[in-house]
């Protein structure tokens, strides 16, 4: 897996391979059962594995904007809120 996100009334598995599946669950179903140490929820719209990810970059506000590794094509929302700013540098750089 390398994101989930809302499509309409379903949730898209996107792969790290490109490939695309679309679940009945909620995005809100798949953060409490995926493991916490490799996925991410960025944002209403988006759950991300830790390894489609190259960086972050910091935006007005206190907010950041996920930045994926290249092979990784997606049209995903990959804004950070300011309140889950913090939440998300301690999980991606675990040792700061």
């Amino acid at each position: 897996l390398g994101s989930l996100s809302i499509d309409g009334d379903y949730v898209m598995v996107l792969t790290t391979n490109g490939k695309k599946y679309f679940l009945d669950e909620s995005l809100d179903f798949w953060e409490k059962n995926l493991p916490e140490s490799d996925f991410f929820r960025l944002n209403r719209q988006t759950i991300i594995h830790r390894q489609v990810l190259q960086g972050f970059r910091k935006l007005d506000h206190g907010k950041l904007e996920a930045q994926l590794d290249p092979k990784h094509k997606c049209d995903l929302e990959l804004g950070i809120s300011r309140a889950k700013a913090s939440a998300f540098r301690g999980w991606f750089l675990p040792n700061r």
